[in-house]
């Protein structure tokens, strides 16, 4: 699903009214974001469903954003907004507290040597635990099957409560509502389970 490079996206991206342009953006505890959203298949329909909430998608590859960004243009959303910057950076990004993050699929960066770049490392786990409101969660979906156990051992020892949790999510209670990205879709079709889990911070 590697997307040929737009040399001007960056530019387009800059120049759309989706985009954030002066940090850190101040959020309140009504918004939703999703780290690392791709193109935003997710993200851009859950927005056009849920009018009342404001959503936030972070994805720092301007090619990748400019997707998320047509999306939204379509749709024609007043409810959504781009970051397109690195997650790595986030206290630096977003004032205030939301309602809810979102990880789907996110990179699993199998190599021991790479674990503090996994997004639900704890050091991750910090800038989420700033963000969140009181009774804000984490949603997490994922195919790779490794990265869901690491990260559900991770929140566990960084002492987070587990709402939920599934090994196969679509056929799951917790489904209902879901929207599916773009990697969830494929996998789902070839026949791979999606892990899912929802935890928040006590």
């Amino acid at each position: 699903m590697r997307l040929r490079n737009n040399p001007n996206a960056q530019v387009e991206l800059d120049a759309s009214k989706y985009t954030v342009k002066e940090y850190p953006f101040k959020v309140n505890k009504n918004v939703i974001i999703e780290l690392g959203m791709g193109k935003g298949e997710m993200i851009t329909q859950l927005a056009a469903q849920n009018p009342d909430k404001y959503y936030v998608g972070i994805e720092k590859f301007a090619t990748v954003a400019h997707k998320a960004m047509k999306r939204a243009e379509k749709l024609e959303l007043d409810n959504f907004s781009i970051i397109d910057k690195d997650i790595k950076d986030l206290p630096e990004l977003i004032e205030g507290t939301v309602e809810t993050i979102w990880l789907t699929f996110s990179d699993p960066w199998p190599k021991a040597r790479h674990e503090k770049r996994r997004l639900t490392y704890k050091s991750f786990l910090d800038h989420y635990k700033n963000i969140l409101s009181e009774d804000g969660v984490i949603n997490m979906k994922t195919d790779n099957d490794k990265l869901f156990l690491y990260s559900l051992e991770s929140m566990q020892e960084y002492g987070m409560e587990i709402l939920a949790v599934t090994r196969d999510f679509h056929n799951s209670k917790w489904v209902e509502g879901n929207v599916m990205t773009g990697y969830e879709k494929k996998w789902s079709e070839s026949g791979k389970n999606i892990n899912f889990l929802r935890a928040r911070f006590k």
